[in-house]
């Protein structure tokens, strides 16, 4: 269920917006941790309702949402959903290309935040629409055709733009467009080239060189290189800044456009900077927000100059801001403003990142945890000394805290990273209910030394119907008189968070 699912059902907007009160009648029954339960049962929640930071389903129980980013500001924010119903509900709302109705105001709000160079604003409905228009404008402005993407990224999945998506292509064995070239993402946990080794940073740069070398030696033009400032879909993956940095200066040496995603990074989420591309000190060409600018409301926009855009043509006047976007867009600011929802993002961000730390240290299944502001991650794996993927034990975690009222989601290449990127109103008494829950969930998982040859087998695993005795059934217990593996590679990425504010923050709209 989206922010706005509802809101434009006949009657009363703003009645679908009033939080679960105390003593309406919700009943939350324990379950037991029974991998029948687990496996077996993947209902879906029937959610009915939301409201800010929490989901309602049709029992009346309450979720903290700890996974829904688009809904920035909160779901169903009340004043969100009042200005998008007011002007959805007048006469006219299409910008139309000879009728004037008056300029926005949204976009100049926005550019506050924003380096002053980047002063043109396109918009249309979607983050994958707004990836295919900055395709098209850095192909257009630079004459080129190649685009350079991270390993394992996701920019959007229609037709023109899946292809900038290795995460898409690989998983459904798609073959690879010519006109793609793929730079592996610095993963310093799982990657080739770890933190351990200093040299590591220059080793995945070397190999960015010669991909775009291999380009250009075949007469090819790149014309963009898109990406992610911090790279939340492939796994929460913080890169340093002087990676992305010497990336962006080796694509504008071959004459290329760097374009910053900032669908699910921007808009203060990181807690120390409005935009992520800010805190990596890097100057895209092309910014793309998505709909986390309405709330969940279809919008989106290409921010780029006006030399850029210019190649457009009198196509410009298609990407205008309509009213309803103007006013949605203009509401969100104004919360993100009022709310303090920015500071709270560094805060609270903090506070959990400390915490997941510490639950780091108790459960071995937990062998990284990294993240800034409001945008977490933790590795699942077999043993802390091979980071081996554990799927099933992230799967089962996940289902296991949906059961204890926590809604959170397990990504990446392996899909076992666990995802904590909630609404921005999420608060420290949320974050306090989420460590104290995973802590229980994750002390449920029975306690385990596993060999190669283990690891080999339990990821091949599946239970039997009726295999349901001891908890999970498929970890054997630690035998009474073994040393418990404290974990030589224990790792954590903990960045140190700068709560100095940026220049362009959001205090600039006032």
């Amino acid at each position: 269920m989206t922010a706005y699912a509802r809101y434009l059902t006949p009657g009363d907007p703003m009645e679908m917006c009033k939080p679960y009160r105390p003593g309406s009648g919700c009943r939350h029954t324990s379950k037991s941790f029974h991998l029948q339960n687990l496996q077996q049962d993947h209902r879906p929640l029937k959610i009915v309702r939301a409201s800010h930071q929490y989901m309602y389903d049709n029992t009346n129980s309450e979720y903290i949402d700890c996974v829904n980013f688009v809904s920035h500001v909160g779901h169903c924010h009340p004043s969100v959903v009042r200005a998008a119903y007011v002007t959805n509900n007048l006469d006219a709302v299409t910008p139309g290309w000879d009728i004037d109705w008056g300029e926005p105001t949204y976009p100049q709000q926005l550019r506050r935040t924003l380096p002053e160079y980047l002063d043109t604003f396109l918009f249309c409905n979607s983050g994958s629409e707004a990836v295919d228009l900055s395709l098209q404008l850095s192909q257009l402005y630079t004459g080129g055709t190649e685009a350079v993407v991270t390993d394992n990224a996701f920019h959007g999945s229609i037709d023109s733009v899946h292809h900038l998506s290795p995460k898409v292509f690989k998983a459904n064995n798609i073959t690879k467009a010519d006109w793609v070239h793929i730079i592996p993402m610095p993963d310093l946990y799982r990657g080739e080239y770890r933190r351990e080794d200093p040299a590591a940073i220059d080793k995945y740069l070397s190999e960015a060189r010669e991909v775009v070398r291999k380009a250009r030696q075949a007469g090819k033009k790149v014309a963009c290189f898109i990406s992610e400032p911090m790279l939340i879909i492939p796994g929460c993956i913080m890169p340093p800044p002087t990676w992305l940095q010497e990336v962006y200066k080796l694509v504008r040496e071959s004459g290329g456009l760097c374009i910053a995603d900032e669908v699910q990074t921007g808009l203060g989420r990181l807690g120390s900077h409005f935009w992520s591309f800010q805190a990596q000190e890097v100057h895209p060409d092309i910014v793309i927000i998505g709909k986390t600018i309405g709330n969940g409301y279809p919008m989106a926009s290409v921010i780029t100059s006006k030399e850029i855009a210019a190649v457009l043509g009198d196509r410009v006047k298609e990407y205008r801001c309509s009213q309803v976007m103007d006013a949605v867009g203009s509401v969100v600011l104004e919360g993100l403003r009022q709310e303090h929802l920015m500071e709270a993002a560094a805060r609270v961000g903090n506070f959990l990142l400390e915490e997941l730390i510490r639950l780091q240290h108790k459960h071995e299944y937990i062998g990284d945890v990294r993240g800034r502001g409001l945008m977490v991650g933790m590795e699942v794996v077999w043993s802390r000394q091979s980071r081996k993927p554990a799927q099933e034990i992230a799967e089962q975690i996940v289902n296991r805290m949906r059961e204890e009222y926590v809604i959170l989601a397990n990504e990446g290449q392996e899909r076992n990273i666990l995802m904590v990127m909630p609404p921005m109103c999420f608060t420290q008494e949320n974050a306090v209910s989420l460590i104290q829950r995973l802590d229980k969930v994750l002390s449920e998982l029975p306690k385990h030394r596993v060999s190669k040859e283990e690891e080999s087998s339990l990821l091949s695993y599946r239970m039997l119907p009726g295999m349901c005795e001891g908890r999970l059934g498929i970890i054997q217990p630690q035998k009474a008189g073994e040393e418990e593996d404290d974990g030589d590679g224990f790792q954590n990425s903990r960045t140190n968070m700068n709560l100095e504010y940026s220049q362009n923050s959001y205090q600039d709209l006032d």
